[in-house]
């Protein structure tokens, strides 16, 4: 990984595009959302009712202090008082219920429906076309799955619902005021439009301030995972002061656009305090002057400073619900644009055709393949396998091998050509149906972090006795013996607990224990020690018995074992014919033998 401290790195860049604030209001996206919402309606109004509800418990208390003073303090009047206690005091135990109650429903509301978005955007990432995973950074796609849908939860537990609360409040506040005395309250709000303007003028400041937030987490969540999957390459070259260095730097970033967005948090909590301390102020310079002329009861007065009070709150919670709105609408759109992929590799709009009951011949046919508008790689490819054949493909890197690879398992469609099963195009069969039929083991197997059992039988159903054979064939079993839980060890990530060759056994039972008719591999065993090489070339052999194959060729054993070997160059089968025949031929083949294939036999 590059250690540099003047730019991000790169997958840390990548990610900063999703450090974005949409519009606090977008009528499509909401309407978009609500469907996460509407199977969990019964939630969604009983939050909305206790909004209201706790509102009006909040509002009544200062009107309860104002009776009390006018009609039992200043007269000196006990009778009745007692009854005045019971509803203050019950308003605000009522006041709490409501609360707890809008509080937990709103948040439930929020993680129920949060939750149904995350299942369906895992659900879109596992049909989703491979080129798509393979055009975004795997960061990028996570953060859709966790970030993005982590700041719709923020919104649904602290914004939309409650914004509702907020502006129900505020309205019955002013109505209270008004109630109470309307000249007051046009004076009292004679600072609202001032509080508004430097409200907006600050929140652009506000909103830079959160977006930096948002980019130097991004930058730092894509520096530790790049550090993270390096860190032996770090160890090996002594390179860990140098990483601390971009670290540190990343580090600070972040702390110091978190110390940009505190102080503008803080900024607007002041502001609003300072209006709402001069309102206050305001009420009592005119309230004093209404007490001489008789014009205020002292009660009206006492309520309409605790209202005053209690009216800046609500737009102090408005002001930082809006950032929350903003993140959240950017959120959605970035879901969405997920969740509105259309994949292109998929079964047949039609009927689909039945599988044949055994394969007879796999025939590529005129292939043309270019990724998007990139690069032609293949042109005119002619290749056929039949039966019971092991057909080797070798060329040069770039040729095209591992895309021929991506086109048997219908990963990608050609662009021009066809693929046929039985003379039968591919596009025409169930896509699951079809890759039933066939079984990969790629160069670099990937194992989860699961038992080895767990990554052999990948949640499929496998009778025991298959299983034992499957993995005593391919010697997984080997691998297993020698671990102190057998089949049940965990693997680690990747199957980091296991070397690659014994990664590569597992992978051979995994193929075999599905009992596939097409056998594709990316064979690499160039990096093995010499007994777990001897122990993979027996599972191998046990893997190809009385199969179809065809195998991207890497190792002498596996050419000279293929019943035919094709020559990739330039997009096109070069050569084809057995591994004699083409020593004999004298053309590029026995080039690439004499470069590369020759040194197995030293």
């Amino acid at each position: 990984m590059s250690v540099a401290t003047q730019s991000p790195p790169k997958k840390a860049r990548e990610l900063t595009e999703d450090a974005s604030f949409g519009k606090a209001y977008d009528a499509r996206l909401l309407r978009r959302l609500f469907e996460y919402v509407r199977p969990h309606r019964g939630l969604f109004i009983w939050a909305l009712i206790s909004y209201p509800i706790a509102s009006a418990l909040h509002l009544v208390q200062p009107y309860i202090v104002k009776v009390a003073v006018d009609e039992h303090f200043i007269p000196k009047v006990s009778e009745g008082f007692g009854w005045l206690v019971i509803a203050f005091v019950s308003s605000i135990v009522f006041e709490f219920g409501a609360r707890f109650g809008q509080t937990y429903l709103t948040q439930l509301l929020g993680q129920n429906a949060t939750r149904d978005l995350r299942a369906q955007l895992f659900e879109k990432l596992q049909v989703v076309d491979v080129a798509y995973i393979e055009r975004n950074p795997i960061g990028r796609l996570m953060t859709r799955v966790t970030n993005d849908v982590e700041s719709l939860s923020e919104m649904f537990a602290t914004g939309a619902v409650s914004i509702v609360g907020d502006i129900v409040t505020l309205v019955g506040i002013v109505i209270m005021m008004l109630v109470l005395d309307w000249k007051l309250t046009l004076y009292t709000f004679s600072l609202v439009p001032f509080l508004a303007a430097l409200l907006l003028f600050f929140r652009r400041f506000a909103r830079t301030a959160f977006r930096d937030v948002r980019r130097e987490i991004a930058r730092l969540n894509g520096f530790l995972n790049e550090a993270i999957a390096g860190m032996s390459l770090v160890q090996v070259f002594r390179q860990q002061a140098a990483t601390m260095r971009e670290f540190e730097e990343i580090n600070t970033a972040h702390r110091d656009a978190n110390i940009r967005s505190i102080r503008f948090d803080a900024l607007t909590y002041a502001i609003v305090e300072g209006v709402g301390t001069i309102a206050i102020a305001t009420v009592l310079l005119f309230g004093i002057s209404g007490f001489e002329h008789g014009a205020i009861e002292v009660g009206v007065f006492v309520a309409f400073i605790d209202y005053v009070r209690r009216f800046f709150g609500p737009i102090t919670e408005l002001s930082t619900k809006y950032t929350v709105m903003q993140s959240a609408m950017a959120s959605a759109e970035r879901c969405f644009d997920l969740l509105d992929q259309v994949p292109s590799i998929e079964s047949p709009k039609a009927t689909a055709e039945p599988l044949p009951q055994r394969l007879e011949r796999l025939h590529v046919e005129g292939v043309d393949f270019s990724y998007g508008k990139g690069q032609q790689v293949l042109h005119g490819l002619e290749l056929e396998v039949h039966r019971g054949q092991t057909v080797a493909i070798v060329g040069p890197t770039g040729a095209g091998k591992s895309t021929i690879v991506k086109l048997l398992c219908r990963f990608y469609d050609p662009t021009q050509g066809q693929i046929t099963l039985n003379g039968i195009d591919l596009r025409r069969f169930e896509l699951n149906a079809l890759r039933s039929r066939f079984a990969i083991v790629l160069q670099d197997p990937y194992l989860f972090d699961a038992s080895i059992r767990e990554n052999i039988t990948l949640g499929r159903e496998i009778d025991e006795a298959r299983f034992k054979d499957a993995t005593e064939r391919t010697r997984a079993a080997y691998v297993a013996n020698r671990l102190e839980d057998g089949f049940e060890t965990k693997v680690g990530e990747r199957g980091s607990r296991l070397s690659s060759g014994e990664r590569q056994l597992i992978a051979f039972a995994r193929a075999l224990v599905g009992d596939p008719e097409v056998l594709i591999l990316d064979e690499a065993t160039s990096s093995v020690d010499p007994e777990t090489e001897g122990l993979i070339q027996e599972g191998l052999r046990a893997l190809l018995e009385g199969r179809t194959a065809v195998v991207i060729a890497h190792r002498l054993s596996t050419i000279r074992r293929a019943d035919a070997i094709a020559v990739v160059a330039a997009g096109r089968v070069a050569e084809l014919g057995p591994h004699e025949t083409l020593l004999e031929a004298d053309g590029l083949y026995r080039k690439l033998y004499e470069l590369q294939f020759k040194r197995d036999l030293g």
